[in-house]
């Protein structure tokens, strides 16, 4: 009985909704000033101990309407508060008065704060009778909300220029601490009372299991969040939450669906002035405006770096565009950069709509511009790159972007205050490669389209360009653009089946986990299809044969090929050979030379990523594979690998060195000029071409000058010097028999290779005319390795051209246990046709 003679008392006497023509309100808002009467602490309002502490007249953060500020009064045993307002009557017709007021709990005392009021033409002087609001008990020392109090206005004051209020909060009876008092919105003017019943505005999706009502008027704070006055298909709400004094939250304890039509019936809900809903039944389409897809809201445009003087405030900004179908609320999104985040407040945003979102304390001067949300705990942008994204409150990425010093195109425009653009915010991908600097006058466009906005069709599909293996268990394959971040995991499929472990993109690379270490150097088929590009371009049924190649190890990688005075305009070449039956890993190999000191220096890798070297093949490593190709047309389908830049390799002679990913010395070829043919007239453009990798690099007569007849370089395949892979002889295998030393058929040189079943023999190599003298001492008593090479060039000791014709060669061997082996092969001299 006690509750229902409160909500009558409420409904039919406290609790009245005007609508006014004019009335002076004080919202409470403002700073107080730190004076008390008789100085006012704001324009027309006196107290008489006014503090900026919580005690006695205060001022009170988060206690007012909707979380706003409001004014309090502590009574204590030796302190009754007392506000005096300034008021003019004569302003108005039928003036009143009404403000919303509550208790709240303060200690665990009983005593009730006790309301009383009058008026006076004097500020401090001659007030009339004291008139008390509501009973003792009106106040007490417990926790209440907020309610409306209107206050009438004596009729024979109407005409008065000024008037006074005065307000008692005095220190009741009982025990203990007494309650402390809160006052809001107070209100003095004229207004007509409501006679007109609430409606329902509209019901929208809050969240996937939470509706939010719109009424057309501020409702009863009690009725409004009586459950059973709401009934959904049957199903009754499980909270029922008034927000904003005319928007209920209704949640639920199971979600809805998202496209589907409902019927909500509403019953029973007064407004303040108690009049009652007429039952209304509504029918609505579910959508749950939190769930937002990836690239509904973009990241549009981006102000890091501002400046003071510019046109535009010296703020930092994020610019959101709304590129969804339906409206979106932003309330709990999580906005971050690499090292902050911040979650927003609630906003509802239309599509099409742009949203800047700028830190709580500069946000204002950006609201000339557009619509605008201040953040709290702003996450400070970085001037020299970040990588700001946006988060649902789901946890699922909603957009994301990244900025470096690079994204200005010059330090012009990245200090000189301009904001960062998207091009084409529909575009699916990650935005980083597709901006660019304001061109507006401004130097920004907030809240507008954007300066630099360019819609232009992309009709082209992505393609496969190439793949490559992080580390055993990891394959990426790169597309020729950006790939969108969303896909299937049937777009993949490979043959043999892979355990996949997981699988992500970013940017233009497909990155394929797996459980267990991919077959190495076994083909696997894998096939992709369905991945799309930015655009929505779809990449069309593609299948590739993948091998994953065995790291290059010591012994299977060799020096082969060096062009080191080059044609003029032309770049250096330095040629490896994988002399295996295998793929090869040389990303991390490395290529130096040696200083004058003889230190090693300039250690370039080949490769940031992968390079991989086929069996049995040869790649020529150089700054510029195409004019390479050009100088040397038939080497065109050759392998080329191309770097930002070679070590030093100069003309006049040098070292080229082959580190292995360790830093390990695995060869170096010490070179000059004395290593060509003496028969060539000029050695620039002409390559030195390793004779065999089974003979050590170092060894002077393993280097030849590279045949004319295949334009004096032979980058990327196969030398025009060389020896057969097998030894085909017993002991001695010359090749060829026959050559002419100026190249006008085949080698300019002849090979000489030697066999033997153990180390420790010494032997002699000399050429003999068919005299019987001798025209070349190839070797002279040399401790030989169990297989070795030696070569002619065709020439005599003096380095003269011998004539064409027959020649012996005579091969000395014996050891250390007194053997002996003599071995004579005929080489014959060609003659130039």
């Amino acid at each position: 009985m006690k509750f229902f003679c409160f909500i009558v008392f409420l409904a039919c006497i406290l609790f009245v909704e005007f609508s006014w023509s004019q009335t002076f309100k004080q919202d409470f808002e403002s700073p107080f000033e730190i004076k008390s009467f008789p100085e006012p602490f704001l324009s027309g309002w006196y107290g008489n101990e006014v503090r900026s502490t919580s005690s006695r007249i205060f001022q009170v953060d988060s206690e007012g309407i909707q979380g706003a500020k409001a004014l309090a009064v502590q009574p204590i045993s030796t302190f009754d508060g007392e506000l005096t307002i300034r008021l003019n009557p004569k302003d108005f017709i039928e003036p009143k008065i009404r403000f919303w007021a509550k208790s709240a709990r303060n200690g665990s005392g009983t005593r009730s704060a006790i309301l009383t009021y009058s008026f006076s033409n004097t500020l401090d002087a001659g007030f009339l009778e004291e008139i008390q609001l509501g009973s003792e008990d009106e106040f007490p020392n417990e926790d209440q909300a907020y309610r409306l109090f209107q206050l009438d206005f004596p009729t024979e004051l109407w005409d008065e220029e000024e008037v006074f209020l005065r307000i008692w909060i005095r220190y009741g009876p009982g025990s203990g601490s007494c309650a402390r008092w809160f006052m809001d919105d107070f209100e003095f003017g004229d207004w007509e009372e409501d006679r007109k019943s609430p409606e329902i505005i509209s019901v929208r999706g809050y969240r996937r299991d939470q509706l939010e009502l719109s009424f057309s008027e501020p409702l009863d704070p009690i009725f409004s969040q009586i459950q059973l006055n709401y009934d959904l298909e049957g199903m009754e709400p499980s909270e029922a939450i008034l927000q904003q004094d005319s928007v209920v939250i209704l949640g639920f304890a199971q979600e809805f669906e998202e496209g589907k039509n409902y019927q909500l019936n509403v019953r029973q809900i007064p407004d303040l002035a108690g009049n009652f809903l007429v039952d209304t039944t509504i029918n609505f389409l579910f959508q749950d405006p939190t769930a937002i897809d990836f690239k509904d809201l973009v990241i549009n445009e981006l102000m890091p770096a501002p400046r003071e003087g510019n046109d535009l405030p010296n703020v930092e900004y994020v610019e959101l565009y709304h590129r969804g179908e339906k409206d979106f609320r932003l309330g709990g999104l999580v906005l971050a950069n690499s090292r902050n985040q911040t979650v927003l407040s609630d906003y509802w945003m239309s599509p099409g709509e742009y949203l800047i979102v700028a830190p709580e304390n500069g946000a204002d001067a950006l609201k000339e511009f557009g619509n605008v949300i201040p953040v709290k705990n702003w996450p400070i942008l970085f001037n020299f790159g970040d990588e700001i994204s946006l988060v649902g409150i789901d946890g699922e990425l909603i957009d994301r972007i990244s900025y470096a010093t690079a994204s200005w195109g010059g330090s012009e425009y990245s200090g000189g205050g301009y904001s960062l653009e998207v091009v084409n915010p529909n575009l699916l991908c990650d935005q980083e490669a597709f901006l660019k600097p304001s061109i507006d006058s401004k130097r920004g466009t907030p809240g507008i389209e954007n300066s630099v906005l360019d819609l232009s069709p992309d009709d082209t599909a992505p393609q496969i360009m190439d793949y490559f293996f992080r580390n055993e268990k990891q394959l990426v394959v790169q597309f020729s653009e950006y790939i969108r971040p969303r896909f299937e995991m049937d777009f993949l499929e490979f043959n043999p089946s892979q355990l996949l472990d997981s699988v992500w993109i970013q940017r233009n690379a497909l990155f394929i986990q797996l459980e267990d270490e991919f077959p190495e150097n076994q083909t696997i088929e894998l096939r992709l299809a369905s991945f799309s590009d930015c655009s929505g371009n779809v990449l069309a049924l593609q299948v590739l044969e993948i091998i994953r190649p065995k790291i290059a190890e010591n012994g299977e990688l060799f020096l082969n090929e060096v062009l080191f005075n080059p044609l003029s305009g032309s770049p250096k070449f330095v040629e490896l050979a994988n002399s295996t039956d295998l793929y090869l890993e040389i990303g991390k190999w490395n290529l130096a030379n040696r200083d004058d000191q003889g230190e090693l220096d300039q250690i370039r890798s080949l490769s940031d990523g992968s390079l991989v070297i086929p069996p049995r093949s040869f790649i020529a490593v150089t700054t510029d594979s195409s004019r390479l190709k050009l100088d040397y047309p038939k080497s065109s389908n050759g392998l080329f690998h191309q770097m930002n830049s070679l070590p030093s390799y100069p003309i006049a002679g040098g070292t080229v060195v082959l580190l292995d990913p360790q830093g390990q010395v695995v060869e170096e070829l010490a070179y000059s000029e004395d290593l060509h043919h003496p028969l060539l007239r000029n050695p620039k453009g002409v390559s030195l071409e390793r004779v065999s990798t089974q003979s050590p690099v170092s060894y002077s007569g393993n280097w030849h000058s590279a045949s004319g007849n295949e334009e004096y370089a032979t980058p990327g395949r196969k030398n025009s010097q060389h020896v057969p892979g097998e030894f085909a002889g017993n002991l001695i295998q010359i090749d060829p028999e026959i050559f002419d030393p100026e190249g006008s058929n085949g080698n300019t040189f002849t090979t000489i290779r030697y066999e033997v079943d153990q180390p420790g023999w010494i032997g002699t190599f000399r050429v003999y005319d068919l005299a019987g003298r001798i025209i070349q001492v190839l070797g002279q008593n040399e401790i030989l390795a169990t297989q070795g090479i030696y070569t002619w060039t065709g020439t005599d000791s003096q380095g003269r051209k011998v004539r064409p014709g027959y020649y012996i060669l005579l091969v000395e061997l014996f050891d250390l246990d007194g053997r002996l082996q003599t071995i004579k092969k005929t080489i014959i001299i060609a003659e130039r046709l």
